[in-house]
């Protein structure tokens, strides 16, 4: 009989927990095509948040992150400035504004997937805030959910050419 490692139960001595994708369960190797993160106890998958600067010139003039879930894209750009792009400090600013504001979307696909969207698809105000007060109110490990979505996120750095190719902008 041979010593389980720390963390194994005896009976599975040697075994490598899988998850769906056929790799080790707690191996953490993002790549292009599969999904950064899975909360496995809430059988959530995130998606990677793609981010990519057009540069011209020399000069980066628009910053956009985007993801896709639910077979849809979804993202958001900001503009940078001539005066805003030689300040580094404005545009790691900005930089963080646009996380916050696209890691929220994300949030709220993830935990509700489609019933919070409208029906041109765009994410409805009204919908969010009456499935939130659900969540709140019956989810008893709500804010545990919300701690462990927030350790998970990533961004993936990618160069337009890279989001053409994964059809995130046309």
């Amino acid at each position: 009989m041979t010593t389980p490692i720390i963390g194994q139960r005896p009976d599975s001595a040697g075994a490598v927990p899988l998850n769906e994708y056929g790799t080790e369960k707690f191996a953490r190797k993002p790549t292009m095509d599969v999904p950064i993160a899975t909360l496995d106890e809430m059988r959530v998958v995130i998606p990677p948040l793609w981010y990519w600067e057009t540069v011209e010139g020399g000069i980066s003039n628009l910053m956009t992150m985007a993801f896709k879930i639910h077979g849809l894209t979804f993202g958001m750009s900001y503009p940078i400035g001539s005066d805003e792009a030689t300040n580094q400090v404005k545009v790691d600013m900005m930089r963080k504004k646009l996380f916050a504001v696209v890691k929220e979307s994300l949030d709220v696909l993830v935990h509700h997937g489609k019933k919070v969207l409208d029906d041109h698809g765009n994410i409805d105000p009204r919908k969010v805030n009456d499935e939130e007060a659900i969540r709140f109110k019956y989810d008893k490990d709500w804010d545990k959910k919300v701690a462990a979505f927030n350790q998970l996120v990533r961004i993936l750095p990618i160069t337009k050419k890279k989001a053409l190719k994964l059809g995130l902008i046309t």
